[in-house]
């Protein structure tokens, strides 16, 4: 056997000691941290999903209200409800019927669907303003499931105080079983 000196025994062990601790850092300690942090990022990730989820849930609950009050507006409005009808009616109390230039009425089959959307376009000319925003919030205001799609105005008369509207309102309709 060799014979060490004091000084190459120190030194030796020092080096074996460097080593345990060099190696047991990279083999034992390293990876817990490495592996905590990479859990740290999941978590992270997976809280932001949790939120988004909650937020989706969130906006469908409120937009299946929304769909749950249509949908009973729908069923509760009167036998034989036409929008070109209703529209006509609201007009008429409104005190623009004098105005209505045209009213086109459309019908489209929704597919795989119990319902069908009618929509009505039309034309209001030489209105004043007071007169189409009461018109417009009778309409609006209205049980019967009634949306205005479309809406363009265009100042006309005169003194340009009033105007004309091209309105495009529309409803979902129940389909007839028969």
């Amino acid at each position: 056997m060799i014979a060490f000196s004091d000084r190459e025994k120190l030194v030796v062990i020092l080096g074996a000691a460097f080593l345990v601790v060099f190696f047991g850092y990279q083999l034992v300690i390293a990876p817990v941290f490495e592996k905590r942090q990479t859990l740290t990022q999941v978590l992270h990730r997976k809280q932001a999903a949790l939120d988004e989820m909650v937020l989706l849930q969130q906006q469908y609950a409120s937009v299946s209200s929304v769909f749950d009050n249509r949908a009973h507006a729908l069923t509760n409005r009167e036998k034989g409800f036409s929008l070109f009808a209703f529209l006509d009616s609201q007009a008429q109390q409104s005190g623009v019927k004098t105005n209505v230039a045209y009213m086109q009425p459309f019908s489209k089959e929704i597919e795989k669907s119990s319902y069908s959307l009618e929509t009505v376009k039309f034309k209001l000319a030489d209105v004043y303003l007071k007169e189409l925003v009461n018109f417009l919030h009778r309409i609006a205001s209205s049980e019967n499931a009634v949306t205005i799609t479309s809406l363009s105005l265009n100042k006309t008369g005169v003194n340009k105080e009033k105007l004309d509207a091209i309105i495009e309102a529309q409803t979902l309709m129940i389909k007839e079983t028969s």
